[in-house]
Protein backbone atom coordinates (compact mmCIF):
# COMPACT_ATOMS: atom_id res chain seq x y z
CA UNK A 1 0.00 0.00 0.00
CA UNK A 2 1.40 3.39 -1.02
CA UNK A 3 1.46 5.98 1.77
CA UNK A 4 2.56 9.00 -0.26
CA UNK A 5 5.03 10.00 -2.95
CA UNK A 6 7.24 13.04 -3.48
CA UNK A 7 8.80 14.51 -6.59
CA UNK A 8 11.72 16.92 -6.61
CA UNK A 9 14.11 18.34 -9.16
CA UNK A 10 17.82 18.69 -8.44
CA UNK A 11 18.20 21.81 -10.58
CA UNK A 12 15.26 23.68 -9.04
CA UNK A 13 16.46 23.55 -5.45
CA UNK A 14 19.96 22.29 -4.66
CA UNK A 15 19.50 22.89 -0.94
CA UNK A 16 16.63 20.41 -0.77
CA UNK A 17 18.15 17.85 -3.13
CA UNK A 18 21.50 17.83 -1.29
CA UNK A 19 19.65 16.84 1.92
CA UNK A 20 17.51 14.14 0.31
CA UNK A 21 19.00 11.52 2.67
CA UNK A 22 16.85 12.98 5.43
CA UNK A 23 13.73 11.62 3.74
CA UNK A 24 15.20 8.48 2.17
CA UNK A 25 16.96 7.00 5.21
CA UNK A 26 14.12 6.10 7.53
CA UNK A 27 14.85 3.91 10.52
CA UNK A 28 11.51 2.16 10.17
CA UNK A 29 11.34 -1.48 9.06
CA UNK A 30 7.63 -1.30 8.18
CA UNK A 31 8.14 1.50 5.64
CA UNK A 32 9.65 0.68 2.26
CA UNK A 33 11.08 3.40 0.03
CA UNK A 34 11.36 3.31 -3.75
CA UNK A 35 13.42 5.83 -5.74
CA UNK A 36 12.88 6.38 -9.45
CA UNK A 37 13.14 9.00 -12.20
CA UNK A 38 10.21 10.57 -14.04
CA UNK A 39 9.99 11.47 -17.73
CA UNK A 40 10.36 15.12 -16.72
CA UNK A 41 13.73 14.41 -15.08
CA UNK A 42 12.47 14.56 -11.51
CA UNK A 43 13.40 12.23 -8.69
CA UNK A 44 10.40 10.38 -7.31
CA UNK A 45 10.37 9.08 -3.72
CA UNK A 46 7.54 6.64 -2.94
CA UNK A 47 6.71 5.27 0.50
CA UNK A 48 4.96 1.91 0.95
CA UNK A 49 3.81 -0.25 3.84
CA UNK A 50 2.05 -3.59 4.25
CA UNK A 51 0.96 -2.60 7.77
CA UNK A 52 -2.45 -1.00 7.16
CA UNK A 53 -3.20 -0.74 10.89
CA UNK A 54 -0.35 1.72 11.45
CA UNK A 55 -0.90 3.69 8.24
CA UNK A 56 -1.58 7.01 9.99
CA UNK A 57 1.38 6.50 12.34
CA UNK A 58 3.71 5.79 9.42
CA UNK A 59 2.50 8.86 7.53
CA UNK A 60 3.19 11.00 10.61
CA UNK A 61 6.76 9.68 10.75
CA UNK A 62 7.31 10.48 7.08
CA UNK A 63 5.85 13.98 7.52
CA UNK A 64 8.20 14.46 10.46
CA UNK A 65 11.20 13.68 8.23
CA UNK A 66 9.91 15.94 5.47
CA UNK A 67 9.49 18.73 8.02
CA UNK A 68 13.09 18.20 9.14
CA UNK A 69 14.23 18.47 5.51
CA UNK A 70 12.29 21.73 5.09
CA UNK A 71 13.70 23.11 8.35
CA UNK A 72 17.20 22.46 6.95
CA UNK A 73 16.10 24.27 3.79
CA UNK A 74 15.00 27.21 5.96
CA UNK A 75 18.42 27.32 7.63
CA UNK A 76 20.17 27.35 4.25
CA UNK A 77 17.89 30.12 2.96
CA UNK A 78 18.78 32.16 6.06
CA UNK A 79 22.52 31.50 5.68
CA UNK A 80 22.37 32.47 1.98
CA UNK A 81 20.56 35.68 2.96
CA UNK A 82 23.33 36.44 5.46
CA UNK A 83 26.16 35.82 3.00
CA UNK A 84 24.54 37.76 0.16
CA UNK A 85 23.60 40.85 2.16
CA UNK A 86 26.16 40.99 4.98
CA UNK A 87 29.33 39.88 3.18
CA UNK A 88 31.46 42.39 5.16
CA UNK A 89 31.60 40.12 8.22
CA UNK A 90 34.84 38.15 8.44
CA UNK A 91 34.97 34.34 8.55
CA UNK A 92 34.92 34.09 12.35
CA UNK A 93 32.02 36.53 12.65
CA UNK A 94 30.08 34.69 9.92
CA UNK A 95 30.62 31.39 11.71
CA UNK A 96 29.30 32.80 15.00
CA UNK A 97 26.20 34.34 13.37
CA UNK A 98 25.48 31.17 11.36
CA UNK A 99 25.61 29.14 14.58
CA UNK A 100 23.06 31.52 16.14
CA UNK A 101 20.83 31.27 13.05
CA UNK A 102 20.84 27.48 13.15
CA UNK A 103 20.12 27.42 16.89
CA UNK A 104 17.23 29.88 16.56
CA UNK A 105 15.56 27.92 13.76
CA UNK A 106 16.14 24.57 15.49
CA UNK A 107 14.43 25.94 18.61
CA UNK A 108 11.58 27.69 16.79
CA UNK A 109 8.74 25.23 17.37
CA UNK A 110 6.27 27.64 15.77
CA UNK A 111 7.91 27.65 12.33
CA UNK A 112 8.23 23.85 12.43
CA UNK A 113 4.51 23.48 13.17
CA UNK A 114 3.60 25.92 10.40
CA UNK A 115 5.67 23.96 7.86
CA UNK A 116 4.20 20.63 9.02
CA UNK A 117 0.61 21.90 8.90
CA UNK A 118 1.10 23.44 5.45
CA UNK A 119 2.32 20.07 4.18
CA UNK A 120 -0.60 18.23 5.78
CA UNK A 121 -3.05 20.61 4.07
CA UNK A 122 -1.63 19.69 0.66
CA UNK A 123 -1.46 15.99 1.54
CA UNK A 124 -5.21 15.98 2.27
CA UNK A 125 -5.84 16.84 -1.40
CA UNK A 126 -3.27 14.56 -3.01
CA UNK A 127 -0.91 11.79 -1.93
CA UNK A 128 1.57 12.84 -4.65
CA UNK A 129 3.35 16.11 -3.94
CA UNK A 130 5.92 18.04 -5.96
CA UNK A 131 8.26 19.26 -3.22
CA UNK A 132 9.74 22.08 -5.30
CA UNK A 133 6.29 23.39 -6.11
CA UNK A 134 5.27 23.08 -2.47
CA UNK A 135 8.25 25.22 -1.42
CA UNK A 136 7.72 27.81 -4.16
CA UNK A 137 4.00 28.30 -3.55
CA UNK A 138 3.22 27.18 -0.01
CA UNK A 139 6.43 28.25 1.73
CA UNK A 140 6.96 31.64 0.07
CA UNK A 141 6.94 33.21 3.54
CA UNK A 142 10.22 31.40 4.36
CA UNK A 143 12.27 34.06 2.55
CA UNK A 144 10.78 36.82 4.72
CA UNK A 145 11.20 34.65 7.80
CA UNK A 146 14.87 34.09 6.86
CA UNK A 147 15.46 37.84 6.61
CA UNK A 148 13.95 38.39 10.06
CA UNK A 149 16.02 35.58 11.62
CA UNK A 150 19.22 36.97 10.10
CA UNK A 151 18.49 40.49 11.36
CA UNK A 152 17.76 39.23 14.88
CA UNK A 153 20.92 37.12 14.99
CA UNK A 154 23.08 39.97 13.70
CA UNK A 155 21.66 42.33 16.32
CA UNK A 156 22.30 39.70 18.99
CA UNK A 157 25.85 39.12 17.75
CA UNK A 158 26.71 42.83 17.68
CA UNK A 159 25.29 43.27 21.17
CA UNK A 160 27.35 40.37 22.50
CA UNK A 161 30.46 41.66 20.70
CA UNK A 162 30.02 45.14 22.17
CA UNK A 163 29.53 43.62 25.62
CA UNK A 164 32.64 41.41 25.34
CA UNK A 165 34.70 44.33 24.01
CA UNK A 166 33.67 46.39 27.01
CA UNK A 167 34.51 43.57 29.41
CA UNK A 168 37.95 43.29 27.82
CA UNK A 169 38.54 46.98 28.48
CA UNK A 170 37.49 46.55 32.12
CA UNK A 171 39.75 43.50 32.34
CA UNK A 172 42.76 45.51 31.14
CA UNK A 173 42.00 48.27 33.63
CA UNK A 174 41.64 45.80 36.51
CA UNK A 175 44.96 44.13 35.63
CA UNK A 176 46.76 47.48 35.75
CA UNK A 177 45.16 48.43 39.03
CA UNK A 178 46.04 45.58 41.41
CA UNK A 179 45.90 46.73 45.03
CA UNK A 180 46.70 45.37 48.46
CA UNK A 181 43.93 42.75 48.43
CA UNK A 182 45.68 39.63 47.24
CA UNK A 183 42.70 37.34 47.74
CA UNK A 184 38.93 37.70 48.04
CA UNK A 185 36.15 35.11 48.29
CA UNK A 186 32.80 35.22 46.51
CA UNK A 187 30.10 33.03 48.08
CA UNK A 188 26.47 32.40 47.27
CA UNK A 189 24.66 32.75 50.56
CA UNK A 190 21.20 34.00 51.58
CA UNK A 191 20.13 33.73 47.91
CA UNK A 192 22.75 36.20 46.65
CA UNK A 193 26.45 36.59 45.95
CA UNK A 194 28.53 38.19 48.69
CA UNK A 195 32.20 39.19 48.86
CA UNK A 196 34.57 38.33 51.74
CA UNK A 197 38.25 39.09 52.33
CA UNK A 198 40.91 36.42 52.96
CA UNK A 199 39.85 36.29 56.63
CA UNK A 200 36.22 35.79 55.61
CA UNK A 201 35.19 39.26 56.71
CA UNK A 202 32.31 40.55 54.63
CA UNK A 203 33.04 43.48 52.29
CA UNK A 204 30.18 45.88 51.64
CA UNK A 205 31.55 49.18 50.30
CA UNK A 206 30.64 50.48 46.85
CA UNK A 207 32.89 52.21 44.33
CA UNK A 208 33.57 52.47 40.59
CA UNK A 209 29.91 53.18 39.88
CA UNK A 210 30.81 54.24 36.34
CA UNK A 211 31.63 50.63 35.48
CA UNK A 212 28.33 49.38 36.81
CA UNK A 213 26.45 52.11 34.97
CA UNK A 214 28.13 51.08 31.72
CA UNK A 215 27.36 47.42 32.28
CA UNK A 216 23.83 48.31 33.28
CA UNK A 217 23.06 49.42 29.73
CA UNK A 218 23.32 45.78 28.61
CA UNK A 219 20.29 43.60 28.29
CA UNK A 220 20.86 41.12 31.12
CA UNK A 221 20.69 41.26 34.89
CA UNK A 222 23.72 41.03 37.17
CA UNK A 223 24.69 41.84 40.76
CA UNK A 224 25.93 45.43 40.53
CA UNK A 225 27.24 45.54 44.10
CA UNK A 226 29.42 42.44 43.71
CA UNK A 227 30.96 43.70 40.47
CA UNK A 228 31.59 47.14 41.99
CA UNK A 229 33.39 45.69 45.00
CA UNK A 230 35.63 43.45 42.92
CA UNK A 231 36.50 46.22 40.47
CA UNK A 232 37.36 48.50 43.39
CA UNK A 233 39.59 45.90 45.03
CA UNK A 234 41.22 44.57 41.83
CA UNK A 235 42.45 41.50 43.73
CA UNK A 236 45.20 39.20 42.53
CA UNK A 237 43.04 36.16 43.20
CA UNK A 238 39.29 35.54 43.46
CA UNK A 239 37.90 32.28 44.82
CA UNK A 240 34.29 31.64 43.80
CA UNK A 241 32.45 29.26 46.11
CA UNK A 242 29.46 28.24 43.99
CA UNK A 243 28.65 24.88 45.62
CA UNK A 244 25.26 26.17 46.79
CA UNK A 245 24.58 28.36 43.76
CA UNK A 246 20.97 28.33 42.59
CA UNK A 247 21.30 27.73 38.82
CA UNK A 248 17.88 29.33 38.30
CA UNK A 249 19.12 32.61 39.80
CA UNK A 250 20.02 34.28 36.49
CA UNK A 251 21.41 37.39 38.20
CA UNK A 252 23.91 35.32 40.21
CA UNK A 253 24.82 33.08 37.24
CA UNK A 254 25.34 36.11 34.96
CA UNK A 255 27.44 37.84 37.62
CA UNK A 256 29.78 34.86 37.93
CA UNK A 257 30.20 34.77 34.15
CA UNK A 258 31.07 38.49 34.15
CA UNK A 259 33.60 37.94 36.95
CA UNK A 260 35.24 35.12 34.95
CA UNK A 261 35.47 37.27 31.83
CA UNK A 262 36.86 40.36 33.61
CA UNK A 263 39.33 38.65 35.93
CA UNK A 264 39.92 35.49 33.85
CA UNK A 265 43.18 33.87 35.10
CA UNK A 266 42.71 35.34 38.59
CA UNK A 267 39.55 33.30 39.21
CA UNK A 268 39.59 29.95 40.99
CA UNK A 269 36.45 27.84 41.37
CA UNK A 270 36.12 26.19 44.78
CA UNK A 271 34.97 22.57 44.64
CA UNK A 272 33.90 22.53 48.28
CA UNK A 273 35.45 23.70 51.53
CA UNK A 274 34.55 24.46 55.15
CA UNK A 275 33.27 27.93 54.20
CA UNK A 276 30.92 26.42 51.62
CA UNK A 277 29.38 24.34 54.41
CA UNK A 278 29.27 27.09 57.06
CA UNK A 279 28.03 30.11 55.07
Amino acid sequence: MELLSLELNENENHEVFNNIKIITNLDESDINIELSSTDEGNIKVRYFTSDKIKKREHIEKIIGRITKLLVEYTKLESINCLKENYFYFDEEEMSSIISDIEDEIDNDIKIQLIIKNKFKEVLERSSTINLNGFINFRLKFIKLYAVQVVERCIDSYLMKKEYLDFLNIIKIISEKDEKENELVNVLYTNNKLQVYDRNMQKLTFIANAEFAAELGERTFSYDELTINILLSLSPKKIIIHDLKLDKDNREAVNTIEIIKKIFENKVEMCKGCKYCDIL
